[in-house]
């Protein structure tokens, strides 16, 4: 008779901690889909600062390019 007790006692409790965990599942799933978005936002801010840097890296080539010319072209 205790162990039928205890064994519902047991199912109780555990019935209790599995609707909790659900609980915070569901609070959860919101967190989630903030961060993916979170995350897709710091992805998109990455790709416009490779963008200028690459933008950066061709306006310094071409400033050599004309610095060169304007070199060779002074010593003429």
């Amino acid at each position: 008779e205790k162990l039928l007790v205890f064994e519902s006692a047991w199912k109780k409790e555990k019935d209790i901690v599995s609707k909790e965990i659900e609980k915070l599942h569901c609070a959860v799933e919101p967190l989630k889909a903030e961060l993916a978005e979170l995350e897709q936002l710091v992805r998109d801010q990455q790709d416009k600062i490779c963008a200028v840097k690459a933008s950066i890296l061709k306006n310094e080539e071409k400033i050599q390019k004309m610095v060169h010319s304007i070199n060779l072209s002074s010593r003429r």
